[in-house]
């Protein structure tokens, strides 16, 4: 027996197994159908869950960071070009049918449970586009599924006092690291040599520790006018695309950063791992997207934000900027040490970067005032393209702060950092 709501968009269909909500008409296409087989019910789900991230993405190009599945999804959803109306309908019926379904086996358990996540954040995004206003803890609950929570002000205070008495100079803190950090800026001409020489470095790292799979490959190439520093985007089977925005002025220890970040063991390194061992052994189609606002790209996110620390521990990281880094830069390696450790406190202020957000965000703040707190108190020159980053990407903030938190605590304390990094990118529960 099959009851159609209004223009197809959910059909209740009798089986032995139960009932089913099937997205269907919605998006164009037949999403899913019901089966009795759960696995194969499940994958029917993942597939619609993908659909549905596709037809957002192309209402909303910032909801989509990578596809790397079936061509012809992406060809389909380009001409359906569906209503955001029809997308949150369609959503809604998904959502009712994984929590209706109560799969026992811990892989499908795991996997509806990432799919709610998922999909929930789908809503919640077309909810957005429309022009509902939530907090800054709601969306970021609802997109994230986390919560900013409070920063610590006495660490900050701590670290403020160590940068005081490192920093040389007079006036505030902002004034004199702005000042400071500019000697350390690679000179342009020299900024693709040290980049392919930081990202060689990282890569070398990383594969002593995780199996990539054979062939993969990131090619860099350098843009303009983007309110990314730096993108990475997915192509599929081990090969992605890296674009440096070199509006934004390179330091070593940026350039470190950010190779690390972008390429191994980060985001080209995780998605061609996620790729292997979810897409190509499992046949996980889920995975073979990432809309850009979810639980999954807090996990890639904050895992990329935490590669360089994974890659270079402690000492480590001073030796290879000092010894490979700031000569290819044309700096003094000498003064390397002070200008890593200060890096280093400067990267624990970034909880100030989160509260700007969100007290910016929920219009507890005008621009004027967050830039000079992000100036001031998080020491980010670029205050200005940070605040219009975050008109337009709002709560991502979360998924470089407090995500990078949760990846830190998710290897702290292992035996095997790198095998705990990778178990948190393959395990998403």
């Amino acid at each position: 027996m099959t009851a159609l709501s209004e223009k197809g968009v959910v059909a209740l269909f009798r089986t032995s197994t139960g009932v089913c909500v099937c997205v269907a008409a919605a998006l164009g296409v037949s999403l899913f159908g019901c089966r009795q087989d759960a696995g194969r019910h499940l994958d029917d789900q993942a597939e619609a869950y993908v659909r549905l991230v596709l037809a957002l993405g192309e209402r909303d190009p910032d909801s989509l960071d990578f596809y790397a599945g079936p061509p012809e999804w992406m060809a389909e959803a380009r001409t359906k070009r569906t209503p955001l109306s029809e997308i949150k309908r369609s959503a809604a019926a998904l959502l009712d049918e994984l929590t209706r379904d109560r799969d026992q086996a811990p892989a499908a358990r795991a996997r509806r449970l990432f799919l709610l996540g998922q999909v929930r954040a789908v809503a919640a995004r077309v909810d957005l586009l429309a022009g509902h206003r939530f907090t800054f803890d709601e969306e970021s609950r609802l997109l994230f599924g986390v919560e900013a929570g409070e920063v610590d002000r006495r660490a900050l205070a701590d670290t403020d006092a160590e940068l005081d008495l490192m920093l040389p100079g007079h006036g505030s803190l902002g004034h004199r690291y702005a000042a400071y950090e500019r000697r350390f800026v690679i000179p342009s001409d020299r900024v693709p040599t040290v980049i392919t020489r930081a990202i060689d470095g990282c890569r070398r790292a990383t594969l002593g520790h995780l199996s990539l799979p054979a062939g993969e490959q990131a090619d860099v190439e350098y843009v303009r006018a983007t309110p990314w520093s730096a993108f990475t985007r997915y192509e599929g089977r081990g090969r992605s695309r890296i674009q440096i925005n070199t509006d934004f002025d390179l330091t070593v220890d940026r350039a470190l950063q950010l190779a690390c970040h972008e390429a191994y063991p980060g985001h080209h390194a995780i998605n061609s791992l996620i790729d292997a061992r979810l897409v190509e052994a499992k046949h996980w189609v889920e995975y073979s997207v990432q809309p850009m606002f979810s639980p999954q790209s807090l996990r890639t996110e904050g895992a990329a934000t935490f590669a360089a620390e994974l890659a270079f521990p402690g000492e480590s990281r001073l030796m290879f900027e000092r010894d490979a880094l700031f000569p290819l830069a044309g700096l003094n390696p000498s003064e390397a040490g002070k200008y890593v450790r200060i890096s280093r406190l400067v990267d624990a202020l970034r909880g100030r970067q989160l509260d700007v957000a969100r007290r910016y965000l929920d219009g507890d703040l005008e621009f004027a005032r967050a830039a000079r707190e992000l100036e001031e108190g998080a020491l980010m020159p670029s205050a200005d393209a940070t605040l219009k980053f975050f008109n337009e990407f709002r709560t991502y903030t979360v998924a470089y702060t407090v995500g990078r938190d949760a990846v830190a605590r998710s290897v702290a304390g292992t035996d095997d950092r790198w095998k705990a990094y990778e178990l948190w990118l393959t395990e998403m529960k």
